[in-house]
């Protein structure tokens, strides 16, 4: 009985673990289903089978979780290893937020003994990765992993934190995330996790390049890294002492040279390297990056440096002292230091600049001149500082406070000698909607000399001071400066003083400014003139053109000068109402001093282009003088002509002179005055004198030598004779004649004159006392000399000479009758005196003359 009842057991259990083998996939499952629902992992399929007494084999394996896919293929599963040939994770697309992690100290639950793990090829593929992983792992001691494949490292697990060594960079997966201005990265990383702090070390290389616009900037960093993590703090510490970092940017020269000036080079303001220095530590918590020292240094051009930095990441905001210096043989030395902050929108700073350049000839070589015309400086200095505070809100307003002084030293060189120059500006503003700038300053100078144009241009004491004001677009600009004194070869100017008032559109100033300005200048001198006290009122509109008015005050007279200035042409008016002549005075003083103005007055109106020199003018004046022992009343003429292309041309055009007195009085003169291309002259030239008439031709109006050919006709004797005031004398009849006038170098002279009688007359000598003289001395002369003591005369002929120095020879030949004695006469005699010397006897004797003087002197 027991026998049958244990077959029938032994059957039962046959039967049983026949249908339990059959079905085991299915029991697994739903045995295991609730136990991995609470970690949301669902077991889809399952395919295994004992391969021995000891041995599970797996073929398939399916797990479902919201992050990936799982796929176990072919693996063993035995008390001593778990060896697996294939694992396919397929990660998916998280369609829920992802949710706030929490961290704490590791944990794990490592038992003591169990199969060592192995997975010979484990493939990790999703959207997220781009391209599929393979990896290997294996577990070489228990807890410890060695992965190699698309990934290399080794892994260890500990009960407090997991352990990764030898994490080389250079792998696949790194390869598809890193950007694509990396060109090389290699090294390894080693880090320990223990659930809530991540401590590292690594030493890497990497190597990256940009190209934008033809510039290409490598970066080359090597060198180890290391910090620390913590994730509940949510700080890090990171030591990046060990890194060295360049910058190399030599093919962006060109680039940068084509915003330079052509004195300065590129390479010669750069190095072809920028080195990085970072900081031991470099802090990282609660959004806020912060060190003590960062420096980037460009070869010994270039050095910046920030102190105490902090970058707020989350808020916005950085904060640092730093400093820039720069020194290169182009630019000279720059330092720029201070503090800023930026919080949000919130800005702060407060920088000082302090620069100097040695060599001003290097900066400036071939900024204000070619290869053709050096510089003339040779040696000069200059230093410059400024101050800038700025505050406000990024966006909307900032506001600023800049403060700055430039020296310049020592300029000297060829010519040029500059010994202090210095300019201070000081500016408060506001950026915001609109820009709002308040400024003012001075500019000021001891000495200056520079060459120009064969001679030196020589200054002295110049300051000016300005003060402008800038809101929106809206520009007004006060300038006032002084200048002590401006030479330049025997041009002078003493005390030139300007007040200046620009208003206008800064976008459009040239279209829109209005210029006020007024000018004064005590003196201005050259060699052979002075004129002082001048008084200039401008006033310039730039609304449809460059239209300036002056109103010019000078020698007690007034001139209204416009003019307008564009790229092709210039035209004008000048206006001067009639005036007073006599303020001229000062002038003819100096130009003239023989010259006198008694009265006069003029007007003149102008007006044309002075860039073509093509000039209308009107000029009328109505005059008279003394000029030496001359005397000349009411010269009068309307002159209207033209300039063309700067030569002078005036149609025939009458002037007239009432009266010139020079010994000898010459009456209604009258005159055409004539000018073409630039040459003038006088023609039909008549004169009333000594009842007759004197004319010529034409008398050229220049410093050439001419010969005029002057004609006298009708001239009474007696008048000449008592114009020679020879006593006991008297001489009738008319004389006419040729007297060839020749003017050399401004002097006159006369050669091959001739005079001839017209008609009868008479000579009559009695009571004379040379005359009586003679006959006293030579007795046997008195017979003869008495024949000319009642004369009448057939014939009357003169030759004429006058030489430069005044000096007049008259060889006269006399023939007729003394009819009283009934004897003929043939005379000759030659007259030789200075006749400068007898006019101006004659003219101190001239009482009219003398009233005239009279009036002058008063």
């Amino acid at each position: 009985m027991f026998k049958k009842g244990l077959l029938w057991v032994t059957v039962f259990l046959l039967v049983a673990f026949v249908c339990i083998y059959s079905f085991r996939n299915a029991l697994v499952v739903n045995i295991a289903g609730p136990k991995l629902k609470d970690a949301d992992i669902k077991l889809s399929c399952l395919d295994w089978s004992l391969s021995s007494v000891d041995t599970i084999k797996l073929n398939k394996a399916c797990i479902e979780h919201p992050a990936a896919t799982i796929q176990l293929i072919d693996a063993h599963l035995s008390f001593t290893d778990v060896v697996i040939k294939q694992v396919k994770v397929t990660l998916k697309e998280s369609t829920q937020a992802p949710s706030e992690p929490t961290f704490q100290k590791l944990q794990l639950p490592l038992p003591a003994e169990r199969p060592l793990l192995a997975i010979k090829q484990l493939v990790v593929a999703g959207k997220l990765l781009g391209v599929p992983i393979s990896i290997s792992l294996k577990e070489t001691d228990l807890d410890r992993f060695s992965i190699s494949g698309d990934l290399t490292a080794q892994l260890s697990v500990f009960k407090d934190k997991i352990k990764i060594d030898e994490f080389a960079l250079d792998n696949k997966l790194i390869k598809v995330f890193k950007p694509q201005q990396i060109t090389s990265l290699s090294g390894a990383v080693n880090a320990d996790f223990d659930g809530t702090q991540l401590r590292f070390n690594s030493k890497l290389a990497l190597s990256a390049q940009s190209v934008q616009n033809d510039c290409a900037v490598t970066a080359n960093i090597n060198g180890t890294l290391s910090g620390e993590l913590d994730l509940i703090q949510q700080s890090a510490e990171v030591d990046l002492s060990g890194l060295e970092n360049n910058l190399n940017a030599k093919t962006c020269n060109a680039i940068v040279q084509s915003y330079l000036p052509k004195s300065l080079h590129a390479e010669d303001l750069v190095a072809e390297t920028l080195s990085l220095h970072l900081p031991n530590k470099l802090y990282f918590k609660n959004g806020q990056i912060s060190t003590k020292h960062v420096k980037v240094v460009n070869g010994h051009f270039n050095r910046l440096e920030l102190i105490d930095l902090n970058l707020g990441i989350s808020a916005q905001a950085i904060q640092s002292q730093l400093q820039f210096i720069h020194h290169s043989k182009g630019l000279g030395e720059w330092d720029v230091s201070g503090a800023f902050e930026l919080k949000q929108k919130q800005f702060n700073t407060n920088l000082t600049l302090d620069a100097q350049h040695a060599s001003l000839p290097d900066l400036l070589a071939s900024q204000f001149t070619d290869q053709q015309t050096p510089l003339p400086i040779e040696f000069g200095k200059a230093r410059f500082n400024s101050t800038l505070s700025a505050a406000g809100t990024i966006n909307q307003a900032i506001e600023f406070e800049v403060n700055s002084q430039l020296e310049l030293l020592e300029i000297t060189g060829k010519g040029v000698s500059l010994p202090l120059l210095t300019m201070r500006a000081d500016m408060t503003g506001e950026f915001s909607e609109h820009l709002k700038v308040s400024g003012k300053g001075a500019l000021s100078f001891d000495s200056l000399k520079y060459p120009m144009n064969q001679s030196p241009l020589q200054g002295k004491g110049f300051t000016a001071h300005w003060q402008s004001d800038f809101v929106e677009n809206d520009l007004q600009l006060d300038l006032d400066w002084q200048l002590k004194g401006l030479k330049h070869a025997d041009n002078q100017i003493q005390g030139l003083q300007q007040t200046l008032q620009l208003n206008g559109k800064l976008n459009e100033l040239m279209s829109s400014a209005i210029l006020k300005a007024k000018t004064h200048l005590d003196a201005a001198a050259n060699s052979t003139l002075l004129i002082e006290d001048i008084n200039i009122e401008s006033q310039g509109d730039f609304k449809q053109a460059m239209n300036f008015e002056h109103d010019i005050n000078l020698l007690d007279m007034n001139l209204s000068f416009r003019h307008e200035v564009s790229d092709t042409k210039m035209p004008f008016e000048l206006v001067m109402i009639e005036q007073d002549l006599t303020g001229l005075q000062p002038i003819l003083e100096q130009l003239a001093p023989k010259l006198k103005i008694e009265t006069g007055s003029s007007s003149v109106i102008a007006s044309g282009d002075l860039k073509t020199q093509n000039i209308d003018f009107d000029v009328q004046f109505d005059a008279s003088a003394l000029f030496d022992t001359h005397y000349i009343s009411d010269a009068a003429g309307k002159v209207s002509g033209q300039v063309s292309s700067g030569l002078i041309n005036i149609p025939k055009t009458k002037v007239t002179i009432g009266e010139f007195r020079s010994g000898a009085v010459l009456t209604n003169i009258e005159a055409n005055l004539q000018a073409q291309n630039g040459t003038a002259w006088l023609s039909d030239i008549t004169a009333e004198a000594f009842d007759g008439v004197l004319k010529a031709d034409k008398v050229m109006l220049t410093a050439e030598p001419q010969r005029i050919e002057a004609k006298a006709e009708n001239l009474d004797l007696a008048i000449l004779a008592k114009a020679g005031r020879e006593a006991g004398v008297e001489l009738t009849g008319r004389v006419s004649g040729e007297l060839p006038v020749e003017v050399y170098d401004g002097k006159v002279s006369i050669t091959d004159g001739k005079l001839y009688n017209l008609g009868s007359g008479m000579l009559s000598v009695s009571e004379n006392a040379s005359v009586n003289a003679l006959k006293e001395q030579q007795p046997q002369l008195k017979t003869v000399i008495g024949l000319l003591d009642n004369l009448d005369i057939d014939t009357l002929r003169s030759d004429v000479a006058l030489t430069q120095d005044g000096w007049l020879t008259l060889g006269v030949n006399i023939k007729g009758e003394n009819k009283s004695q009934a004897q003929p006469v043939n005379f000759n005699y030659t007259h030789h005196e200075n006749i400068y010397t007898l006019f101006k006897a004659l003219r101190l004797n001239d009482e009219i003359s003398q009233q005239v003087e009279k009036a002058l002197t008063k």
